[in-house]
């Protein structure tokens, strides 16, 4: 009987992570730098955003919603690909 009970339980497939400093791609092709410091989700910079200390275009939130500006987008954390590629952290601008 609990082996009956216990092969129909579902395996919870675990939430994949995204690495810090990662680059990943969505299916449309658009790539982006993860930082996952943050304790209550992680941002999606564009490179180039990344690099000028500009805005990130994405929010992950803990259950793996992209927002964008606050608003649920189409896309999930497991749309996100990675490409294997490690960003650097932005080297500071000092005048």
């Amino acid at each position: 009987m609990v082996q009956a009970i216990a092969a129909q339980r579902v395996a919870k497939k675990p939430k994949p992570r995204l690495r810090e400093l990662g680059v990943y791609r969505l299916p449309d092709g658009r790539e982006f730098v993860v930082s996952t410091i943050y304790h209550d989700g992680c941002s999606l910079y564009t490179p180039r955003a990344w690099e000028t200390f500009g805005v990130a275009e994405y929010w992950v939130d803990r259950e793996g919603h992209l927002l964008h500006r606050g608003v649920p987008s189409v896309w999930t954390m497991r749309d996100l690909n990675d490409t294997g590629r490690t960003a650097s952290y932005p080297r500071p601008v000092l005048r």
